[in-house]
């Protein structure tokens, strides 16, 4: 649901008062009131102004979505996807360090057995990450951990292992085993066919660097690329279906406040003085409101607003609140609809909004139980340093009647 924008205060200031509108309830709801003031006060105090403020429709494109969640998992990495989150092993940063990193590439068609020998080799060296690509075609990574941890029993300390498929893409990994020591974001000495870290460590000592070659047997990599398969699953969703099922979700679930209709002409006063069960303060020290001191919100600013509250889906309604007048004429017209029609309520709300040329919002259990509305249609303005409800009866010929 929108939220309306007065621009002529500041944004804190106004989000404030309608929170004083909207949510305040009269008598045991006082102290509920004092601590959610607070909160607001404090949780608003060096806050840039928030969208909903401007005005901004707070659906979002799906795709626009999707395409986020794609980013931040490239972000994400080695933190993300790592075995350390299952607590079978630690995990090493991935961004560039100072100290060398040995980078040992492996994959499930190396075998188990030697597999286990590696993990076995590696175990207990915060040097060295053993790096997988993803899980293998058609496993979901739940599988992958559980056959992971099946290798890993009975070895301890764990060695480092990882799900890094940025880092095949970074080094150009395309066979296993491969080896890269790196270094400031640097290839120190890489080579393949080698899965041996003491042999690795005897070629550090005799200042080997650089490209190595291949020395011993590589094969293929059994496991997607984890980034790749993502990419696919995403491309192969119908984002317009999801999109609609989303919107047709949303109306189908939507409890809307329904009143009744009203049966006659009447005027209605509500009062919005309320006693502050403690001190009140802004998060400078300020204070708003003493402990014990009756307010009226109406004696510090004008509403400035006429509410107009109407059944939506009973087109004399629409009519009648269309045409009714405002006591006030520079007050701010709001359409509050308490009903719009479950399977089309995009559209309906669409043409409704072109018909009234204005925005039309939902009535909420906050907004209903604070202005005491009771039946429809209704106008809420201000009278004095009260509130006036106005019900108005629909002509006999058209109650009752939907669309």
């Amino acid at each position: 649901m929108r939220c309306f924008d007065r621009t002529q205060r500041p944004w804190h200031l106004s989000a404030v008062c309608l929170f004083c509108w909207f949510s305040v309830q009269a008598g045991q709801a006082e102290e509920v009131w004092q601590q959610r003031s607070q909160a607001i006060l404090q949780a608003l105090k060096g806050q840039p102004r928030p969208d909903w403020l401007n005005g901004q429709s707070v659906q979002l494109d799906m795709k626009h979505q999707a395409q986020q969640v794609l980013d931040a998992s490239q972000a994400i990495q080695t933190e993300a996807l790592s075995i350390g989150s299952t607590k079978l092993a630690s995990v090493q940063p991935t961004a560039p360090s100072s100290k060398p990193l040995t980078l040992l590439f492996v994959s499930f068609s190396l075998g188990e057995s030697a597999l286990k020998g590696i993990f076995e080799e590696a175990a207990g060296r915060d040097d060295v990450l053993l790096v997988f690509r993803g899980p293998k075609p058609g496993q979901k990574l739940p599988a992958l951990m559980a056959d992971l941890k099946r290798l890993l029993k009975g070895i301890d300390p764990l060695p480092n292992i990882v799900i890094d498929p940025t880092r095949f893409q970074r080094w150009s990994v395309t066979s296993v085993p491969d080896i890269v020591i790196e270094q400031n974001g640097k290839s120190q000495l890489q080579v393949r066919g080698v899965s041996s870290l003491s042999w690795l460590d005897e070629q550090l000592k005799a200042g080997k660097q650089g490209d190595l070659g291949v020395l011993g047997d590589v094969g293929e990599i059994a496991e997607v690329d984890l980034l790749e398969e993502v990419k696919r699953r995403m491309a192969a969703i119908d984002w317009k279906q999801k999109q609609q099922q989303a919107i047709a979700r949303f109306w189908e679930q939507q409890k809307f406040e329904v009143l009744p209709v009203t049966q006659e002409d009447r005027d209605r006063s509500v009062d919005l003085t309320i006693t502050a069960p403690r001190d009140l303060t802004a998060p400078n020290g300020q204070l708003v409101i003493r402990a014990g001191q009756t307010v009226n919100p109406l004696d510090k600013m004008p509403f400035g607003l006429c509410l107009k509250v109407f059944d939506a889906t009973v087109p004399a309604q629409v009519e009648l609140i269309q045409h009714q007048s405002c006591q006030d004429k520079q007050a701010r017209v709001m359409y509050l609809a308490t009903s719009l029609p479950h399977q089309s309520g995009w559209d309906s709300l669409q043409r409704l909004e072109t018909a009234l040329q204005a925005p039309v919002y939902l009535l909420t259990p906050d907004v209903r139980s604070r202005f005491q509305l009771q039946h429809v249609p209704a106008i809420v303005e201000q009278s004095g340093n009260r509130l006036l409800v106005r019900e108005r009866k629909l002509p006999v010929s058209t109650a009752g009647a939907k669309s």
